[in-house]
């Protein structure tokens, strides 16, 4: 009976000390609309954009919530399904957290539980002032004979939004905050060269390096420089359409083009013949291709190696996310992307088109 007790009062001691995520919505503005609306207040999305588990739920009471399971200041999105909106929110750990949004506007009308999710506020306010400055500067633009002065001021002001970006990562430099900025910052300018996110990576403290985000930031640096000239391209094993595992490293000794592709990608397709020109051209002289497909469905990849017969090493990237090499080692934001690669496995060139590859070939084979 005592360990009976003992066991009840740790599961209510437990209930009680569990923490939540609340969504609350504030309707008093939509009472007083005279036009019925037409948006949905019933049904919301939250997702952890860390684990990226989507919970889909029910208003009741003016309010939804999930539990708080986060170890790590982490970023959530929360979206309403019509008309489709969605904000962003950050929750710390071992707290209650409760956010505020005001229907129908979906904006954020108050947040309590998380300092982070403050600091973010107050960035965002001062980014959307310079922001709303911009835009009116540029809709004067075209008002006005004398542009340059405008033109200027726009400069100016989108100097400082990059410099407030750069101060805010300053602040935030220890923590999963500071480093998700960076990924997100990378995540939408999917053209970021290795430079310019690798001095945004540098502004992350070690902690703030070691983080989730921080880690996932250092694998796309990591992405980006594998395919910089003068970089030597990691190496990687994956297979045929016979099921035999191939690996980079093991075409050591010759020039090797990286050729990312897809069954479906007409560009693709359209370089095969000039590919196979190079090959027959170069390949006894030390030339080798291995074509890399990201094709989702393997059937697809199948079905266009025999159609094309290109007689040079084809594979196909791994079927798990987690474990594509596009995802881990190279960074391939558009087909067709090749990369050249010279005897020891060094990059030499990228993104050859048409005749170029055979240019570069022709120069390297006279060395």
């Amino acid at each position: 009976m005592k360990n009976f007790t003992l066991l009840l009062l740790l599961t209510v001691s437990f209930c009680a000390t569990a923490q939540n995520i609340t969504i609350h919505t504030d309707m008093s503005m939509l009472n007083k609309q005279k036009k019925p609306s037409t948006h949905n207040f019933e049904k919301y999305l939250i997702q952890n954009l860390k684990t990226y588990k989507i919970d889909t739920l029910l208003v009741k009471n003016g309010s939804f919530s999930i539990p708080n399971n986060t170890t790590t200041i982490t970023p959530f999105a929360v979206a309403r399904m019509q008309p489709r909106q969605a904000l962003i929110f950050f929750v710390e750990p071992k707290k209650d957290f409760s956010l505020t949004l005001f229907e129908p506007s979906f904006v954020i009308k108050s947040s309590k539980g998380s300092q982070s999710q403050n600091d973010y506020l107050a960035f965002m306010k001062k980014q959307g002032a310079i922001q709303q400055e911009s835009q009116a500067a540029q809709g004067t633009m075209a008002q006005v004979t004398n542009k340059d002065s405008l033109r200027n001021r726009v400069k100016y002001l989108q100097m400082q939004m990059n410099a407030q970006f750069i101060e805010f990562i300053n602040e935030q430099k220890d923590n999963n905050m500071g480093a998700y900025m960076v990924f997100d910052v990378a995540n939408k300018n999917q053209r970021i060269s290795a430079n310019d996110l690798s001095n945004l990576f540098g502004k992350l403290s070690e902690k703030g390096k070691n983080t989730f985000y921080g880690k996932q930031v250092s694998q796309r640096v990591v992405k980006l420089t594998s395919m910089n000239v003068g970089s030597t391209a990691p190496d990687f094993t994956l297979k045929d359409s016979k099921g035999k595992k191939h690996t980079l490293k093991s075409l050591r000794g010759k020039y090797v083009l990286l050729d990312f592709w897809a069954s479906w990608c007409g560009p693709c397709v359209r370089e095969i013949p000039h590919l196979k020109k190079a090959y027959k051209e170069y390949h006894d002289k030390g030339f080798e291709i291995m074509s890399v497909s990201i094709d989702r469905k393997k059937g697809q990849w199948l079905k266009a190696v025999d159609k094309y017969k290109m007689p040079w090493v084809s594979v196909i990237d791994h079927e798990k996310v987690s474990d594509k090499i596009t995802q881990r080692l190279y960074h391939v934001p558009t087909i067709p992307r090749t990369v050249l690669l010279d005897k020891n496995g060094v990059v030499v060139g990228k993104d050859f088109r048409g005749a170029a590859l055979e240019n570069k070939l022709q120069e390297l084979f006279k060395k």
